[in-house]
C-alpha cells in the first residue's frame, strides 16, 4: 500500500513537472495592426480576413484593425470592400507590425 502510496505521488510530480515545461516551448505571438485608406481617406468596415481562414475583423471608424495572437511566419491579408478592389498583402510575423494599407476604388 505504502509503494502504491509513493508511486502516485512520484507520477503526479512527473506530471506536473512536464505540464510546467510545455509553457515554455510555447511560440511567440504577434500582434498586426493597420490603417486602411483611400487618397489618405479613412475607409471604416473593410474586411480584413488572415490566411483566408475564418480569422477576420473590420476596420474601425478611423480605418483602423488589428489582429492578435498571430504565430510567426509569413501571412497573407485579405481586404475587401464594396466599390473597391480587393488587395492581398504578404508579410512576415517576427514582430509586432503596423501597415498603411491603402485600397483603389473599382
Amino acid at each position: 500500500m505504502m509503494k502504491t502510496i509513493s508511486l502516485i505521488i512520484a507520477l503526479m510530480s512527473l506530471i506536473t513537472v512536464a505540464a510546467n515545461n510545455n509553457n515554455g516551448d510555447k511560440p511567440k505571438s504577434f500582434s498586426i495592426s493597420g490603417k486602411v485608406v483611400d487618397n489618405s481617406e479613412s475607409l471604416t468596415g473593410v474586411k480584413v480576413i488572415l490566411d483566408n481562414q475564418e480569422i477576420n475583423v473590420y476596420t474601425d471608424f478611423e480605418g483602423n484593425f488589428t489582429l492578435e495572437n498571430i504565430l510567426p511566419g509569413e501571412h497573407t491579408l485579405s481586404l475587401s470592400m464594396v466599390t473597391y478592389d480587393s488587395k492581398i498583402i504578404t508579410f512576415n510575423a517576427s514582430q509586432d507590425n503596423t501597415l498603411q494599407i491603402e485600397l483603389e476604388s473599382k
